[in-house]
């Protein structure tokens, strides 16, 4: 049973991120789950800081700044002082980010759409209260 549960989930994971990656074209651009992870934080968050990114996804500082800077270097997000404090530095889209927020966006739509094809919402609820159960047995 165990190790059917952990087969399922991580083949679930694994069908989802590759779907994901290639709708967006993430192999091309060298994105990986914790930049697409940091990019929905960013959207999320307003006025977004490297710190806002390090508290929701539970990552060390030194590994949420490479991303960062990788993502500044792809163009996709900028990074400007703080109007209230010159040492903190917000983060948000640039164009071309939003553009690729956008396109990830439908992406995720139509993977959620084909995930849950044949499945009632009662199944797709109780789904979703299992998992997060699951997740909360684990932290």
């Amino acid at each position: 049973m165990n190790s059917l549960l952990a087969n399922t989930l991580f083949a679930l994971m694994q069908n989802y991120r590759v779907t994901i990656r290639e709708a967006i074209n993430a192999g091309e651009l060298r994105l990986n789950a914790m930049h697409v992870r940091c990019l929905h934080i960013i959207a999320a968050t307003t006025h977004c800081t490297a710190n806002d990114i390090v508290n929701q996804t539970q990552r060390d500082k030194a590994q949420i700044a490479r991303l960062v800077k990788e993502l500044i270097t792809l163009k996709l997000i900028d990074k400007d002082a703080s109007e209230h404090d010159k040492r903190c530095f917000i983060l948000s889209f640039t164009s071309e980010g939003h553009a690729l927020y956008d396109k990830l966006l439908n992406a995720e739509q139509h993977v959620n759409k084909q995930m849950c094809k044949n499945l009632n919402p009662q199944q797709i609820n109780d789904f979703l209260d299992t998992a997060q159960k699951m997740i909360k047995n684990m932290q």
